[in-house]
């Protein structure tokens, strides 16, 4: 027997997110932004999350991943530390969120927000590391891509201090 299904498929790109450490002053630099897919939520449609955006055509993620820190952080970054992709909803989406960690190369930008052409309304956030750790704990943090980056960064703090 043969049986037809309709599903609907979303071409969205591909993306890239990093987390920014300032490890001399123990923070993580976050982006709090106004966000549609929250708008019929009990939730603030304003969510705190790494920096991330959708990958242009001829950039590699890591391109992506420094643009963006650049234009929504108003930083540079360092190295940066690769820790894999997600799908964040692959029944709908064909996006993959290339994710990274990096600390900032000291040479801060000023205050960007976002790109206004874009509609981009950015508030830069920096929270302590341990405040975002217990942050994660308790669950409250919305974002998903946010919350994969900060638990694997969790999970190497354990390990530094466990051997340590």
């Amino acid at each position: 027997m043969t049986r037809r299904y309709e599903r609907e498929l979303i071409e969205h790109g591909s993306a890239a997110a990093v987390l920014v450490i300032d490890r001399t002053r123990g923070t993580a630099i976050l982006a709090r932004q106004w966000r549609t897919g929250l708008l019929d939520s009990a939730a603030s449609p304003y969510l705190l999350e790494a920096c991330a955006g959708i990958i242009d055509s001829g950039e590699t993620p890591e391109q992506a991943a420094r643009r963006e820190a650049e234009e929504e952080l108003g930083v540079r970054v360092g190295a940066l530390r690769s820790i894999g992709s997600i799908l964040p909803s692959a029944g709908t989406l064909t996006e993959r969120i290339h994710l990274y960690v990096a600390e900032i190369s000291g040479s801060e930008l000023g205050k960007r927000g976002g790109n206004a052409h874009e509609g981009e309304d950015i508030e830069i956030v920096e929270v302590p590391l341990r405040e975002l750790f217990e942050m994660a704990r308790q669950g409250l943090i919305d974002d998903a891509k946010t919350l994969v980056l900060v638990q694997r960064l969790m999970l190497e703090e354990h390990r530094v201090a466990t051997i340590s």
